[in-house]
């Protein structure tokens, strides 16, 4: 998973192993994890989860049978 969302120029730390991760109209969508000034993880005061915006990125390199994504390509 990690080697393949490089190769999409996807840093694998952003992402949460739960997903979700979904491919549609030639991008991958993912909502990556938010950063503090320090680097580090924080969570949303509105939810009390692991702060996340929804991203995406470019379609480049098709995932392999061992990823699980959704969506169309």
């Amino acid at each position: 998973m990690a080697d393949w969302l490089r190769a999409n120029g996807i840093d694998p730390r952003d992402v949460p192993i739960e997903g979700p991760i979904a491919i549609e109209h030639g991008r991958i969508r993912y909502a990556a994890l938010l950063h503090d000034e320090a680097g580090r993880r924080y969570q949303d005061p509105s939810t009390g989860h692991a702060a996340r915006e929804v991203r995406s990125a470019p379609l480049v390199v098709e995932p392999p049978a061992s990823v699980q994504v959704r969506g169309s390509k």
